[in-house]
């Protein structure tokens, strides 16, 4: 439906697939007017809560046959997909192998039914150069940190210790799904993950990535190149969050499950008027 409408849109002289994708980044920044977000975390974490309903909820309605977490970290997010999602293959990922060690040990992810796998998604499969944190502007990084990434941040005061891990590509990893929905927050590297996903994010229902509109680190996608990645997949940005300056949530409604389904509009007419009564 995307790639129908810049056609027609070039075609009438209207807008480019670049005007596009601004205009859906400017209208969901517009949602910023229901925070108060110069200096106050409160706000932003508040925002972030807000968007995460949002996502569980249309994943509640659209019931993928598959629930996959990019950047597990201790799979938490998984563990809560299950409550709604009590029929489908849930599967978490985790990269850091501190993480991996520590988190499979300590939390339920055998009773709920999760597959807590240690390989960091990319674009390829093999092995790659994991970047674990060890120090920050000088300061210590605290242990079994989500902060760490394939990718090197660009402050050149950050210090790491490399390992290497095993890589998979989602598409190689699930290449018979009907349907799927995925959480991906991978640190940057949100290139490589999504890449190694196009055959699947055909199949997506509805996403929800983590993305930077600065260069945090080299050689990322900023938020407008994932939006144009989603968009050609069939993919239609809906919703932010505010959680850090720079650093934000985009949920991804695949445009057929948003013009077929009466609870999927309500459920996002219920987010925003959620947000006036705050």
């Amino acid at each position: 439906m995307s790639g129908f409408i810049e056609r027609l849109a070039r075609k009438c002289g209207l807008a480019t697939r670049a005007d596009l994708i601004a205009m859906h980044e400017l209208h969901m920044l517009a949602s910023s007017h229901f925070y108060t977000l110069w200096g106050d975390n409160h706000q932003r974490k508040g925002s972030n809560k807000a968007l995460v309903e949002l996502f569980f909820g249309l994943v509640r309605i659209t019931q993928p046959e598959l629930f996959i977490e990019a950047g597990a970290k201790m799979g938490d997010t998984s563990i809560r997909a299950r409550g709604v999602l009590p029929d489908a293959r849930i599967v978490a990922f985790e990269a850091s192998p501190e993480n991996y060690e520590l988190y499979s040990k300590t939390q339920p992810h055998a009773e709920n039914r999760v597959e807590y796998v240690h390989y960091a998604l990319s674009d390829r499969e093999g092995t790659i150069d994991f970047n674990i944190v060890v120090s920050s502007k000088g300061e210590a990084a605290p242990k079994n940190s989500g902060a760490n990434s394939i990718l090197p941040r660009s402050d050149k005061s950050t210090e790491y210790k490399t390992v290497a891990v095993p890589t998979k590509r989602v598409d190689d990893f699930f290449p018979d799904i009907k349907s799927c929905a995925m959480w991906v927050d991978v640190e940057g590297a949100s290139k490589q993950v999504l890449s190694g996903s196009a055959e699947t994010l055909s199949k997506c229902k509805v996403a929800i990535v983590e993305v930077e509109d600065y260069q945090k680190w080299a050689g990322q996608w900023r938020a407008a190149n994932v939006i144009e990645f989603m968009m050609n997949a069939g993919l239609v940005p809906i919703a932010r969050d505010f959680e850090f300056k720079g650093q934000y949530n985009i949920i991804f409604l695949h445009s057929d499950v948003f013009g077929n389904s009466r609870d999927i509009r309500q459920n996002i007419e219920f987010f925003y008027s959620m947000l006036v009564k705050r």
